[in-house]
């Protein structure tokens, strides 16, 4: 049951692990005394680069694990 979940909640756990993990680059860099202003500016790409590569990723996961698409109106989440 724990590696077969529902479809809903597998849905939402890929979503949840897709999203760009800024705050956590942030905290590796600041550890390590790396460049802080470049991680920032990784950051940004990637959370720009989500916009487009989070619905691709939902398609190809959801489609290769479930075998079905998901509706999901994109308009409104953008918002």
């Amino acid at each position: 049951k724990i590696c077969q979940p529902e479809p809903i909640i597998g849905v939402f756990t890929l979503i949840i692990t897709s999203s760009p993990g800024g705050a956590f680059s942030n905290w590796w860099c600041s550890l390590f005394n790396a460049d802080l202003t470049l991680s920032v500016l990784l950051t940004t790409c990637s959370s720009i680069c989500c916009v487009g590569m989070i619905p691709l990723n939902m398609f190809v996961y959801v489609k290769s694990t479930y075998g079905k698409t998901i509706n999901i109106e994109w308009s409104r989440l953008i918002v």
